[in-house]
């Protein structure tokens, strides 16, 4: 999916783009933007919550889980005894606990799987998630240049998604549309399996972006 040899790609690109602007063209790839642990709790949760009331629906008696703790605690002997009379509220409501402790756990397991973790997380979760990460890359690798002006391309693999981040002396000269437009064809480049291809593609639509207006001579538009 993404090999050093597409890493070298993208660092000629860059590069090379960088050749054409006195502005700054960044390309950052990682592996994911999050750890997403609130998503197999939250999961784990609303399974618990309403996964016990269907299993009652559905027929479930959890007084009869109850009966086969006992039973296996007494090996296999069933005691009959006299008790109060609500003995039976009790032996349910620890039944339907039970149901959903196992529920909880369960599906807790399951959702933390990476790969289920991935597609049970929302996908604005995601993008919000991988917008946060790009701002903290952009200002990180703009923070400490002099550069008039500044774009970034940023990968996030796991989630598959893309975003160019810009300042706001370019941003102000070119606006959304350029940059969505660079988006647009880096992933018709990625949804055929050529990450590095897309990333390449959109590094050098923002050196374009930027050459037009900080040439590398100087000028200014």
């Amino acid at each position: 999916m993404y090999a050093r040899a597409d890493h070298q790609r993208i660092h000629n690109a860059i590069a090379a783009a960088r050749r054409l602007t006195r502005g700054e063209v960044h390309c950052v790839v990682v592996q994911e933007s999050g750890s997403y642990r609130e998503v197999p709790v939250a999961w784990a949760a609303a399974v618990g919550l309403l996964g016990a009331p269907l299993a009652l629906i559905a027929g479930a008696r959890p007084t009869g889980l109850v009966d086969l703790v006992r039973r296996l605690l007494n090996g296999g002997w069933h005691i009959g005894h006299a008790g109060p009379a609500n003995a039976g509220l009790m032996a349910a409501l620890l039944g339907y606990t039970a149901i959903q402790l196992i529920l909880f756990g369960a599906a807790l397991a399951l959702v933390s799987v990476p790969a289920v973790r991935r597609l049970a997380t929302p996908g604005r979760l995601k993008t919000a998630r991988v917008h946060a990460k790009a701002l903290e890359h952009f200002a990180g690798q703009t923070h400490s240049t002099e550069a008039p002006a500044a774009v970034m391309v940023f990968a996030s693999l796991a989630e598959r998604r893309v975003e160019i981040i810009a300042d706001e002396n370019i941003h102000a000269k070119v606006g959304d549309a350029a940059w969505n437009q660079a988006v647009a064809k880096a992933l018709a480049h990625i949804r055929t399996g050529d990450v590095a291809g897309g990333l390449v593609l959109a590094s050098e639509l923002c050196g374009e972006a930027l050459a037009a207006h900080f040439p590398p001579n100087g000028g200014v538009e």
